[in-house]
């Protein structure tokens, strides 16, 4: 049995595009595990139960089947840490990658530094005002 000191970070998502996605952000070995959207017996079994003794997070899309998704992985990890994209967004494959970057960087790992610049805000239109 691994100990919190010496466990592996694994992410759960949905989808392998969710996946080449976080793995474009992060700068340390992380394993990423894809569900397909959906988890089986033979998955749970094979895939799932074995991550009880790792630091498991839960990155699914912000929609019904993500929350049933989450639910189900919950009841088998119940301390994996849950992690969320904008309702906004819905789905993690669409979730800009600086944004994305910001959900991991503040879970504690370690983000490619290009994906955390800050940019310079937009200027806003200022309405030109009509005097007389």
């Amino acid at each position: 049995m691994r100990t919190h000191a010496t466990s592996r970070k694994v992410i759960i998502v949905e989808g392998k595009t969710d996946k080449s996605r976080i793995l474009k952000v992060l700068r340390e070995e992380v394993d990423v595990v894809c569900t397909q959207g959906t988890l089986s017996y033979e998955q749970v079994e094979n895939d799932i139960v074995p991550l009880q003794h790792e630091e498991v997070y839960i990155l699914v899309d912000a929609d019904a089947a993500g929350n049933r998704l989450r639910k189900q992985l919950k009841r088998e990890l119940p301390n994996a840490i849950d992690l969320y994209t904008r309702k906004s967004y819905r789905e993690v494959a669409r979730t800009p990658l600086e944004h994305l970057a910001k959900i991991l960087a503040d879970a504690h790992f370690e983000i490619d530094e290009q994906w955390l610049q800050v940019r310079p805000p937009r200027r806003e239109r200022v309405p030109k005002t009509v005097h007389g």
